[in-house]
Protein backbone atom coordinates (compact mmCIF):
# COMPACT_ATOMS: atom_id res chain seq x y z
CA UNK A 1 0.00 0.00 0.00
CA UNK A 2 1.66 3.41 -0.78
CA UNK A 3 1.82 5.50 1.83
CA UNK A 4 0.73 9.00 1.88
CA UNK A 5 3.13 11.76 1.03
CA UNK A 6 3.73 14.14 4.25
CA UNK A 7 2.84 17.67 1.89
CA UNK A 8 -0.49 15.91 0.88
CA UNK A 9 -1.34 14.66 4.29
CA UNK A 10 -0.68 18.18 5.40
CA UNK A 11 -2.51 19.48 2.86
CA UNK A 12 -5.63 17.22 3.30
CA UNK A 13 -5.44 18.67 7.40
CA UNK A 14 -5.13 21.90 6.15
CA UNK A 15 -8.27 21.54 3.45
CA UNK A 16 -10.41 19.71 6.17
CA UNK A 17 -9.92 22.74 8.56
CA UNK A 18 -11.01 25.55 5.85
CA UNK A 19 -13.44 23.39 4.82
CA UNK A 20 -15.33 23.40 8.48
CA UNK A 21 -14.83 26.82 8.80
CA UNK A 22 -16.07 27.99 5.36
CA UNK A 23 -19.26 25.93 6.34
CA UNK A 24 -19.55 27.54 9.67
CA UNK A 25 -19.01 31.13 8.10
CA UNK A 26 -21.43 30.13 5.10
CA UNK A 27 -24.28 29.24 7.97
CA UNK A 28 -23.83 32.63 10.05
CA UNK A 29 -24.01 34.25 6.90
CA UNK A 30 -27.21 32.71 5.50
CA UNK A 31 -28.88 32.10 9.18
CA UNK A 32 -28.48 36.27 9.40
CA UNK A 33 -29.77 36.60 6.14
CA UNK A 34 -32.18 34.71 6.61
CA UNK A 35 -33.96 36.49 9.69
CA UNK A 36 -37.31 38.48 8.10
CA UNK A 37 -37.24 38.66 4.81
CA UNK A 38 -35.44 42.17 3.27
CA UNK A 39 -35.41 43.73 0.10
CA UNK A 40 -32.25 43.26 -1.94
CA UNK A 41 -31.25 45.77 -4.54
CA UNK A 42 -28.30 44.69 -6.85
CA UNK A 43 -26.20 48.06 -7.53
CA UNK A 44 -24.08 49.91 -10.07
CA UNK A 45 -20.47 49.00 -9.21
CA UNK A 46 -19.53 52.19 -9.36
CA UNK A 47 -21.78 53.42 -6.36
CA UNK A 48 -20.24 54.36 -2.88
CA UNK A 49 -21.98 51.62 -1.43
CA UNK A 50 -20.18 48.88 -4.02
CA UNK A 51 -16.70 50.98 -3.52
CA UNK A 52 -17.07 50.70 0.08
CA UNK A 53 -17.71 46.54 -0.47
CA UNK A 54 -14.36 46.68 -2.43
CA UNK A 55 -12.49 48.58 -0.32
CA UNK A 56 -13.00 46.16 2.62
CA UNK A 57 -12.62 42.89 0.49
CA UNK A 58 -9.55 44.22 -1.73
CA UNK A 59 -7.57 44.74 2.05
CA UNK A 60 -8.04 40.52 2.48
CA UNK A 61 -6.79 39.45 -0.40
CA UNK A 62 -4.51 36.87 -0.45
CA UNK A 63 -2.12 37.70 -2.81
CA UNK A 64 1.58 38.67 -2.82
CA UNK A 65 3.69 38.56 0.01
CA UNK A 66 6.26 35.93 -1.14
CA UNK A 67 8.07 33.92 0.95
CA UNK A 68 10.87 31.62 0.03
CA UNK A 69 10.95 28.14 0.52
CA UNK A 70 6.69 28.37 0.35
CA UNK A 71 6.63 25.53 -2.58
CA UNK A 72 9.08 23.43 -1.48
CA UNK A 73 7.70 20.02 -1.24
CA UNK A 74 6.79 18.66 2.69
CA UNK A 75 6.98 22.46 4.01
CA UNK A 76 4.38 23.41 6.29
CA UNK A 77 4.35 27.40 7.64
CA UNK A 78 2.19 28.88 9.97
CA UNK A 79 2.07 32.82 10.35
CA UNK A 80 0.78 35.81 11.02
CA UNK A 81 -0.61 38.08 8.51
CA UNK A 82 -1.55 41.75 9.13
CA UNK A 83 -2.78 44.18 6.70
CA UNK A 84 -2.90 48.51 7.52
CA UNK A 85 -6.26 50.07 6.38
CA UNK A 86 -5.83 53.47 6.20
CA UNK A 87 -8.29 56.07 8.08
CA UNK A 88 -11.22 57.32 5.49
CA UNK A 89 -12.21 60.93 5.27
CA UNK A 90 -15.46 62.11 6.37
CA UNK A 91 -16.44 62.46 2.83
CA UNK A 92 -15.29 59.24 1.83
CA UNK A 93 -17.08 57.46 4.80
CA UNK A 94 -20.07 59.09 2.83
CA UNK A 95 -21.35 56.07 1.31
CA UNK A 96 -24.83 55.73 2.45
CA UNK A 97 -28.25 56.06 0.35
CA UNK A 98 -26.20 56.67 -3.02
CA UNK A 99 -23.62 59.30 -0.75
CA UNK A 100 -25.82 60.74 0.89
CA UNK A 101 -25.52 59.73 4.23
CA UNK A 102 -22.11 59.02 6.13
CA UNK A 103 -21.36 55.74 7.67
CA UNK A 104 -18.77 54.65 10.55
CA UNK A 105 -16.59 52.96 8.53
CA UNK A 106 -12.98 53.55 10.39
CA UNK A 107 -13.75 50.57 12.60
CA UNK A 108 -9.89 48.99 12.74
CA UNK A 109 -6.83 50.58 11.60
CA UNK A 110 -5.68 46.56 10.99
CA UNK A 111 -6.24 43.93 9.76
CA UNK A 112 -4.57 40.84 10.76
CA UNK A 113 -5.27 37.05 10.67
CA UNK A 114 -3.02 33.35 10.94
CA UNK A 115 -2.12 31.74 8.01
CA UNK A 116 -1.04 27.95 7.27
CA UNK A 117 1.13 27.65 4.00
CA UNK A 118 1.60 23.88 2.84
CA UNK A 119 4.22 23.19 0.43
CA UNK A 120 3.37 20.15 -2.01
CA UNK A 121 4.91 18.50 -4.63
CA UNK A 122 5.39 19.78 -8.11
CA UNK A 123 6.48 23.06 -6.99
CA UNK A 124 2.87 23.80 -5.87
CA UNK A 125 1.82 24.75 -2.65
CA UNK A 126 -1.22 26.03 -0.35
CA UNK A 127 -2.44 28.92 1.64
CA UNK A 128 -5.21 28.98 4.35
CA UNK A 129 -5.88 31.64 6.01
CA UNK A 130 -8.77 32.26 8.34
CA UNK A 131 -9.96 35.54 10.51
CA UNK A 132 -11.93 33.65 13.71
CA UNK A 133 -15.15 35.18 15.08
CA UNK A 134 -12.77 36.67 17.54
CA UNK A 135 -14.51 40.55 18.34
CA UNK A 136 -11.90 43.76 17.95
CA UNK A 137 -12.17 47.22 17.40
CA UNK A 138 -16.26 46.71 17.49
CA UNK A 139 -16.35 44.13 14.59
CA UNK A 140 -16.81 39.95 14.71
CA UNK A 141 -14.73 38.82 11.29
CA UNK A 142 -15.68 35.23 10.27
CA UNK A 143 -13.76 35.43 7.33
CA UNK A 144 -11.68 32.55 5.42
CA UNK A 145 -9.64 32.16 2.56
CA UNK A 146 -7.66 29.46 0.36
CA UNK A 147 -4.92 29.88 -2.36
CA UNK A 148 -2.95 27.84 -4.50
CA UNK A 149 0.06 29.22 -5.54
CA UNK A 150 2.25 27.16 -8.80
CA UNK A 151 5.75 27.64 -9.49
CA UNK A 152 6.13 27.84 -13.05
CA UNK A 153 9.54 28.73 -13.48
CA UNK A 154 12.47 28.16 -10.63
CA UNK A 155 16.00 29.19 -11.44
CA UNK A 156 18.17 29.78 -8.49
CA UNK A 157 17.98 33.55 -8.64
CA UNK A 158 14.76 34.02 -9.58
CA UNK A 159 11.06 32.57 -10.11
CA UNK A 160 7.34 33.03 -12.27
CA UNK A 161 4.53 31.86 -10.99
CA UNK A 162 0.88 32.38 -10.38
CA UNK A 163 -1.62 32.12 -7.34
CA UNK A 164 -5.23 31.43 -7.44
CA UNK A 165 -7.24 32.98 -4.68
CA UNK A 166 -10.56 33.46 -2.95
CA UNK A 167 -12.31 34.37 0.33
CA UNK A 168 -16.04 33.78 1.96
CA UNK A 169 -17.54 34.91 4.80
CA UNK A 170 -18.89 38.02 6.50
CA UNK A 171 -17.93 40.73 9.49
CA UNK A 172 -20.42 41.87 11.53
CA UNK A 173 -20.22 45.65 13.33
CA UNK A 174 -22.52 48.83 13.92
CA UNK A 175 -21.58 50.49 10.03
CA UNK A 176 -24.82 52.06 9.44
CA UNK A 177 -26.03 52.87 13.49
CA UNK A 178 -22.54 53.09 15.72
CA UNK A 179 -23.31 54.39 19.16
CA UNK A 180 -22.42 57.61 18.82
CA UNK A 181 -25.30 58.50 16.53
CA UNK A 182 -28.11 57.65 19.40
CA UNK A 183 -27.01 60.76 21.18
CA UNK A 184 -28.45 62.64 18.82
CA UNK A 185 -32.44 63.09 18.13
CA UNK A 186 -33.22 60.73 15.19
CA UNK A 187 -33.39 62.38 11.43
CA UNK A 188 -30.93 65.39 13.22
CA UNK A 189 -27.73 66.31 11.23
CA UNK A 190 -25.80 63.99 13.69
CA UNK A 191 -28.25 60.88 13.59
CA UNK A 192 -29.45 61.20 9.59
CA UNK A 193 -30.41 57.64 9.63
CA UNK A 194 -33.06 58.22 12.50
CA UNK A 195 -31.16 55.47 14.82
CA UNK A 196 -33.11 54.26 17.42
CA UNK A 197 -30.12 51.84 19.09
CA UNK A 198 -26.88 50.14 17.94
CA UNK A 199 -26.89 47.91 14.47
CA UNK A 200 -25.84 44.80 13.72
CA UNK A 201 -25.16 45.04 9.91
CA UNK A 202 -23.41 42.22 7.74
CA UNK A 203 -21.04 42.89 5.19
CA UNK A 204 -20.22 39.50 2.83
CA UNK A 205 -16.52 40.09 1.73
CA UNK A 206 -16.34 37.27 -0.64
CA UNK A 207 -14.16 36.63 -3.73
CA UNK A 208 -12.06 34.96 -5.91
CA UNK A 209 -8.54 36.16 -8.26
CA UNK A 210 -5.70 34.86 -9.72
CA UNK A 211 -2.31 36.72 -10.45
CA UNK A 212 1.06 36.45 -11.68
CA UNK A 213 3.97 36.66 -9.96
CA UNK A 214 8.06 37.08 -10.23
CA UNK A 215 10.47 37.10 -7.51
CA UNK A 216 14.40 37.75 -7.92
CA UNK A 217 17.11 36.56 -5.29
CA UNK A 218 18.91 39.85 -4.64
CA UNK A 219 21.21 38.34 -2.47
CA UNK A 220 21.64 35.67 0.56
CA UNK A 221 19.13 37.16 2.38
CA UNK A 222 16.94 39.13 0.17
CA UNK A 223 14.02 38.33 -2.36
CA UNK A 224 12.18 41.16 -4.35
CA UNK A 225 9.22 40.41 -5.73
CA UNK A 226 6.02 41.98 -7.50
CA UNK A 227 2.78 40.83 -8.74
CA UNK A 228 -0.55 41.55 -10.90
CA UNK A 229 -3.74 40.17 -10.64
CA UNK A 230 -7.42 40.19 -11.29
CA UNK A 231 -10.24 39.81 -9.52
CA UNK A 232 -14.29 39.09 -8.92
CA UNK A 233 -15.66 40.52 -6.24
CA UNK A 234 -19.37 39.44 -4.93
CA UNK A 235 -20.14 41.57 -2.13
CA UNK A 236 -23.39 42.26 0.05
CA UNK A 237 -23.92 44.28 2.76
CA UNK A 238 -27.39 43.70 4.99
CA UNK A 239 -28.49 46.44 7.07
CA UNK A 240 -29.34 45.60 10.56
CA UNK A 241 -31.02 48.79 12.07
CA UNK A 242 -33.79 49.91 13.72
CA UNK A 243 -34.40 53.34 12.52
CA UNK A 244 -37.20 55.96 13.04
CA UNK A 245 -39.35 53.02 14.98
CA UNK A 246 -39.04 50.42 12.49
CA UNK A 247 -36.58 47.58 11.30
CA UNK A 248 -34.37 47.63 8.31
CA UNK A 249 -33.34 45.22 6.93
CA UNK A 250 -31.93 45.71 3.40
CA UNK A 251 -29.82 44.13 1.32
CA UNK A 252 -27.42 45.29 -1.17
CA UNK A 253 -25.24 43.45 -3.59
CA UNK A 254 -22.44 44.36 -5.90
CA UNK A 255 -20.61 42.34 -8.37
CA UNK A 256 -17.44 43.17 -10.61
CA UNK A 257 -14.12 43.00 -11.37
CA UNK A 258 -10.99 44.68 -9.90
CA UNK A 259 -7.38 44.76 -10.78
CA UNK A 260 -4.38 44.81 -8.41
CA UNK A 261 -1.33 44.50 -8.03
CA UNK A 262 1.88 44.99 -5.68
CA UNK A 263 4.95 44.32 -5.14
CA UNK A 264 7.93 44.04 -1.88
CA UNK A 265 10.77 42.21 -0.44
CA UNK A 266 11.25 38.97 1.85
CA UNK A 267 13.92 38.49 4.26
CA UNK A 268 14.73 34.62 5.72
CA UNK A 269 15.53 35.32 9.35
CA UNK A 270 18.06 32.15 10.34
CA UNK A 271 16.44 28.83 8.91
CA UNK A 272 12.62 28.88 10.48
CA UNK A 273 12.03 32.16 10.23
CA UNK A 274 11.14 34.61 7.22
CA UNK A 275 9.37 38.26 6.99
CA UNK A 276 7.44 39.68 3.63
CA UNK A 277 6.81 43.05 3.26
CA UNK A 278 4.65 44.81 1.00
CA UNK A 279 2.96 47.60 -1.16
CA UNK A 280 -0.35 46.93 -2.07
CA UNK A 281 -2.46 49.04 -4.98
CA UNK A 282 -5.74 48.56 -6.49
CA UNK A 283 -7.35 51.35 -8.59
CA UNK A 284 -11.33 51.25 -7.32
CA UNK A 285 -14.16 53.31 -9.84
CA UNK A 286 -16.21 55.14 -7.75
CA UNK A 287 -19.55 58.12 -8.54
CA UNK A 288 -19.80 59.34 -5.34
CA UNK A 289 -22.97 61.27 -5.94
CA UNK A 290 -25.33 60.20 -8.87
CA UNK A 291 -24.11 63.56 -11.13
CA UNK A 292 -20.79 63.05 -10.16
CA UNK A 293 -18.33 61.90 -12.89
CA UNK A 294 -17.04 58.36 -12.38
CA UNK A 295 -13.34 58.40 -10.62
CA UNK A 296 -10.11 56.19 -9.12
CA UNK A 297 -9.94 56.42 -5.65
CA UNK A 298 -7.42 53.30 -4.90
CA UNK A 299 -6.83 51.50 -2.28
CA UNK A 300 -3.47 52.04 -1.11
CA UNK A 301 -2.02 49.82 1.72
CA UNK A 302 0.90 48.27 3.52
CA UNK A 303 1.11 44.50 4.33
CA UNK A 304 3.00 42.20 6.56
CA UNK A 305 3.55 38.60 6.28
CA UNK A 306 5.89 36.41 9.70
CA UNK A 307 6.37 33.20 8.84
CA UNK A 308 7.97 30.25 11.26
CA UNK A 309 8.74 27.13 9.05
CA UNK A 310 7.50 24.58 11.44
CA UNK A 311 9.30 21.92 8.22
CA UNK A 312 11.18 22.82 5.76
Amino acid sequence: MRTPHRGQTLAGIVCALFTAFVHDALAQTTSTSAAPAAPELLLDFDRPEAWAMKYFTSATFVSGLNVPGETKSGALGIGLEGGWLPRLSESKQRVGFNGAVPEDLNKAPVFLRPRVTVGLPHRLAIIAAIDPPIRAFGVTPRLAALALQWTMVDRHDWSVGWRAHGQTGSVTGAITCPARALAFAPGSPGNPRGCDAESSDVATLRYGGVEVQTARRMSRTMLVHAAVGVNIIDGAFETGAQTFGSLDRTLLRATGVTFSTSAGVAYPIGDRLAIAADGFYTPLTVKRTPASPRAIDPLINARVLVTYWIHR
